[in-house]
């Protein structure tokens, strides 16, 4: 199954107190399409520019008013979340019962997550055989920082590769430990020629496949922060952190513009992986980053 669900990008009801009249909703990107459903659940692939429930500014203009309202689901529970700016699939339970038995499989680490980012950067890693980087250690909350989304990455090692990300002799407070598998893969096996390829290298771009055996707060991003490497677009964890809250005041400066390439960070919920509560069979689902690829082409190619 693949439906394909478009309305207008801006959503005038609201749900809840009104927002003020000098802060109107922002507009989306309210593309999805559903890539599969069972008894009880649904996994739906969102667009890079959507909100997956009200937070913030976003009262309306959300994936779950959009599965509610054009796509007929009575309950929305949010078994997998995504960032607004993160694209790709998001598991979905539409019954409290089944919402409470996938929350436990992803709490054991019985569900099993592929994404998909480009970073700008040289991928210089100890692999193994396999061309697999694994990258052990902690997320935190940054404490004082003024962001208070912001995370870091602290390597269980002090190996060289990830000598990017603070020291400290002593865990912070609210420190859980992290790791997320990582593997470079070439431009030709995503469709580019070899001249595409060449320019995409030039221009210190790297795709990456990224599998959390951990599911922390923007623990990818951070953790590639930490190897001293950024996703490309990535207002928060990118080439300037107050970026980001310029971003959050409509304040953003063309050379912010410039610096971002892209309007959206390069990451991306590639596949999914997990049983069915009904039925006990194994579900693999997954969503191409057509999109992601397309916007990443026009900016660098």
């Amino acid at each position: 199954m693949n439906d394909i669900w478009r309305i207008p990008s801006r959503v005038d009801a609201f749900a809840g107190p009104p927002a003020p009249r000098t802060a109107p909703e922002p507009e989306i990107d309210a593309r999805f399409s559903i890539l599969g459903r069972g008894e009880g659940w649904a996994v739906v692939s969102k667009s890079g520019n959507i909100p997956c429930h009200p937070s913030g500014r976003y009262r309306r203009n959300t994936l779950e008013t959009l599965l509610r309202e054009t796509a007929g689901f009575q309950q929305v529970h949010f078994v997998s979340r995504l960032d607004r700016e993160t694209s790709g699939c998001v598991l979905v339970a539409t019954d409290p019962q089944t919402a409470g038995i996938l929350g436990k499989s992803l709490m054991a680490r019985r569900i099993a997550k592929t994404y998909f980012c480009v970073v700008r950067g040289q991928w210089r890693r100890p692999c193994d055989s396999a061309g697999l980087f694994s990258a052990r250690g902690w997320i935190c909350p940054a404490g004082d920082d003024i962001v208070r989304k912001y995370r870091i990455f602290i390597p269980a090692s002090t190996d060289s590769s990830v000598s990017a990300s603070p020291q400290f002799e002593i865990l912070p407070s609210g420190a859980q430990e992290a790791e997320t598998v990582f593997r470079a893969l070439p431009w030709t096996s995503l469709g580019s020629d070899a001249k595409e390829a060449a320019t995409l290298d030039a221009a210190r771009l790297v795709a990456l496949e990224c599998r959390p055996v951990t599911g922390r707060t923007h623990q990818i991003r951070a953790t590639l922060r930490a190897l001293g490497m950024e996703v490309v677009g990535d207002k928060l964890y990118g080439p300037d952190r107050a970026i980001y809250g310029r971003m959050c005041d409509g304040r953003m400066t063309p050379a912010d513009v410039a610096a971002l390439k892209i309007k959206r960070q390069a990451l991306h919920a590639w596949r999914i992986r997990f049983r069915d509560p009904s039925t006990g069979s194994d579900i693999q689902l997954e969503a191409p980053p057509d999109d992601l690829l397309l916007e990443i082409r026009r900016a660098f190619s």
